[in-house]
């Protein structure tokens, strides 16, 4: 009998720990599963008040929604909760609205190789769980997901995993260099450490140091552009669901708006004062005497990785030509910052020009 009561009390001590912040926690849920779960729901829905979003919106909508929560007892006086829903009001956005759930034979973008038509909430949140959050350390989102190695998961241990359920085409993971898959694998000579930590000391232009050890999220970079308003990839005003605003084409005047997003990180005084690349400037903003205009980051730089280069160089096949005299478009790493490229760009022959 001792026994059993005090495995009652370790587990009321572990429940008490894990359910701060969660919707399991009484304090934020006055009527606790009663706040969500209703007698009598919707068609084909577990006993909610409302269909899918509508019904996540009435906490994590607009503040009269929230306020006619409060006044059913369903949600906590103190509590203040994100406008989410005006999130997917946005131009870049989740498609969360676009769709009306998921059918049962339908199947995910990462097993048929289809486009991504919907997502619902759960598809990235478990609106029962409660470990996340027991531990800022803790990495268990409870969400399920697909592993670097294809594997499904139950439980995902890393954002990424569940990323990949649709952002991955399982059926070109062998033909498709853009697969994310591929763009992330462990072998990559170059890489954004999402999947795998830096090992390299701090780059300089960094503004916040990124040493060896350290790891991005994908919602570090694919989140709110508004940076007062609620964290994550709901939805953002520029394109790829970026915080910040990124010009990828090729001729491009080079400012602080321009490549805002990259600027975010990676310092523009020393871009533009070419402490990392000797001609970074003359890249970006371009040299006015011999008619060339600035190109953007995204014309050498890959956003993910390079299969092959450091420093993620990859050439976008829209903005270079294979260089006339070689017929090559490749860069060599020749030392500490130098090297040489094989290409053609603005009509400038690249045969090699060397730095």
């Amino acid at each position: 009998m001792k026994k059993i009561f005090l495995s009652l009390i370790i587990l009321s001590v572990f429940l008490i720990q894990t359910e701060i912040f969660s919707h399991i926690n009484s304090s934020n849920l006055p009527e606790g599963c009663g706040s969500c779960h209703v007698g009598h729901g919707k068609t084909n829905e577990p006993m909610l008040a409302h269909s899918e979003e509508k019904f996540c919106y009435q906490c994590h909508g607009t503040e009269l929604q929230q306020t006619e929560m409060k006044a059913t007892g369903k949600l906590s006086q103190t509590i203040e909760l994100a406008n989410i829903e005006n999130e997917f009001k946005k131009q870049y956005r989740h498609p969360v609205v676009d769709g009306f759930g998921h059918s049962p034979k339908e199947q995910l973008p990462y097993a048929s190789g289809s486009d991504i038509n919907h997502a619902e909430c759960i598809d990235c949140h478990n609106p029962h769980q409660r470990s996340q959050l027991s531990s800022p350390s803790q990495k268990y989102y409870e969400v399920s997901g697909y592993s670097l190695s294809s594997q499904y998961l139950e439980s995902s241990s890393n954002e990424y995993e569940i990323c990949f359920k649709c952002h991955v085409d399982r059926t070109a993971v062998e033909t498709s260099s853009d697969n994310a898959f591929k763009q992330f694998s462990l072998i990559n000579t170059s890489q954004h450490p999402v999947t795998k930590a830096s090992t390299s000391g701090k780059s300089t232009s960094l503004i916040k140091a990124l040493g060896p050890g350290n790891m991005m999220k994908c919602s570090d970079c694919h989140t709110n552009d508004d940076p007062d308003g609620p964290k994550g990839p709901h939805g953002s005003n520029y394109r790829f669901l970026l915080s910040g605003n990124y010009d990828i084409e090729p001729i491009n005047d080079e400012s602080p708006y321009a490549y805002d997003f990259c600027y975010s990180c990676h310092d523009r005084s020393s871009i533009l004062a070419n402490e990392s690349f000797p001609l970074h400037r003359e890249h970006i903003v371009g040299d006015p005497l011999k008619g060339i205009p600035g190109t953007s980051c995204y014309t050498c730089h890959a956003s993910h990785s390079s299969q092959q280069n450091n420093h993620l160089i990859a050439f976008n096949k829209k903005a270079v030509k294979r260089d006339q005299k070689t017929n090559l478009i490749q860069y060599n790493s020749t030392g500490l910052k130098s090297g040489s490229c094989y290409l053609s760009c603005h009509n400038y022959a690249h045969s090699p020009a060397r730095y």
